[in-house]
């Protein structure tokens, strides 16, 4: 059997003496350090989630950039095509111009060069007639 005696009281007493003074010494500290750790533990947790967010908003804005840059090319790229049509057709359009001008100036300079030519013919058909005549005739013709 136990029995009480004044040396369960000296070990109670010493137990507590030994607990207030682990708990001064060595628990606080301890649970101290426990409770910083989880604490920043939670604040790199919430600077993670923080990051991440931001990294996400970031990364849709960089998806939304390059969206509108293509966007923006693709219009850029149909304006080009489109000037480049009507440059084409405005050249074609001055060339069809230039070639319709340049028919009937050939046109008309030939239309010249025959009228002097057929004067020169007619001349020249009248000088053999009147040669002709003068033959056949014997005579001068006037």
């Amino acid at each position: 059997m136990i029995a009480l005696d004044y040396t369960v009281v000296i070990q109670i007493i010493a137990f507590l003496l030994l607990w207030l003074l682990l708990s001064k010494l060595l628990f606080g500290p301890f649970l101290g350090l426990v409770e910083e750790r989880e604490r920043r533990t939670e604040g790199k947790k919430r600077e993670a989630a923080t990051l991440s967010a931001e990294g996400e908003g970031l990364r849709s804005e960089y998806e939304r950039s390059i969206e509108n840059a293509k966007e923006e090319g693709r219009k850029l790229r149909e304006a080009l095509l489109e000037q480049g049509r009507e440059a084409h057709e405005r050249l074609l359009a001055e060339a069809r111009e230039g070639s319709t001008k340049l028919v009937q100036t050939v046109r008309e300079e030939l239309q010249r060069a025959m009228q002097r030519e057929r004067e020169l013919v007619g001349r020249e058909a009248e000088a053999i007639a009147r040669q002709i005549a003068e033959k056949v005739l014997g005579r001068r013709v006037g």
